[in-house]
């Protein structure tokens, strides 16, 4: 399982594609791991994404089912108050690329739960390579964050709204958003 530091999303207009981008810190140095996403896989990645964080909530029995929506906006909220947007990413510099140079078209991906709040991540393509990742459901709400403003910026017109609707979204051409 890879130990993400840093997660970046950014629309390329010649492939009307999603880069995905993730560093990792070890003790081999930085790795840097490219996904890319298209228009239909975003769509699907964004319902899952949602399943797994109401997961959460149901599961909680000390939650009452009218209350679930208000918890989700207050936890995402939280979450995208804490996250740091604004650290340049770092990817760049990175020593290693394990999945290779080119960045892999995923084509599936699994979510698991893995306790205490966290998420097990598996993208794939087609031949099989791919990338395992474990994030806190605090990660999974800013990951949603920037699916939605690059894909807003991309004009894909997805309807990807945030449980806290009042996050503005990116202008076309901004640069891409970074999560550390």
């Amino acid at each position: 399982m890879t130990r993400i530091s840093q997660i970046n999303i950014k629309y390329e207009p010649a492939e009307d594609r999603l880069l995905l981008r993730m560093t990792s810190t070890g003790p081999e140095g930085l790795a840097e791991y490219r996904l890319w996403l298209t228009r239909r896989f975003v769509r699907l990645m964004w319902g899952a994404l949602d399943k797994a964080l109401a997961r959460d909530v149901e599961t909680d029995p000390r939650v009452r089912p009218e209350s679930r929506q208000a918890l989700r906006q207050f936890q995402e909220e939280a979450a995208l108050s804490d996250a740091d947007f604004k650290t340049p990413y770092a990817g760049e510099q990175a020593a290693r690329e394990p999945l290779g140079p080119a960045p892999i078209l995923v084509t599936r991906l699994q979510i698991k739960d893995a306790g205490e709040g966290r998420h097990s991540f598996t993208f794939a393509g087609e031949q099989g390579r791919g990338i395992a990742i474990t994030l806190a459901a605090a990660m999974v709400h800013s990951v949603r964050k920037l699916l939605a403003d690059t894909a807003r910026g991309a004009q894909w017109d997805l309807g990807l709204d945030l449980y806290a609707k009042s996050v503005p979204a990116d202008a076309p051409g901004a640069p891409p958003r970074t999560l550390n």
